[in-house]
């Protein structure tokens, strides 16, 4: 029982990671609520601070997108 359980809460888990990213990737891609409205290209304070940190990472994070891309669109057609 212990070990369906298990199962049962990692498969959630991976369903509500899915459904995250898929609402995440539809927030970004919307024009009206995306990073398209003007106004909106003036840094935040935080961000001249990270932006070492952003630049060592975003080829990664890219790759990480490109390859979740697939996944995300799975997820949103169901």
């Amino acid at each position: 029982m212990e070990m369906v359980t298990g199962i049962l809460g990692i498969a959630g888990f991976a369903f509500a990671a899915t459904a995250l990213s898929v609402l995440v990737y539809e927030y970004q891609a919307d024009v009206l609520h995306g990073p398209y409205i003007e106004g909106r290209g003036q840094p935040h304070w935080g961000s001249t601070m990270l932006a070492p940190a952003r630049a060592m990472f975003e080829p990664y994070v890219e790759r990480l997108n490109w390859k979740a891309r697939n996944a995300i669109y799975l997820a949103a057609m169901a």
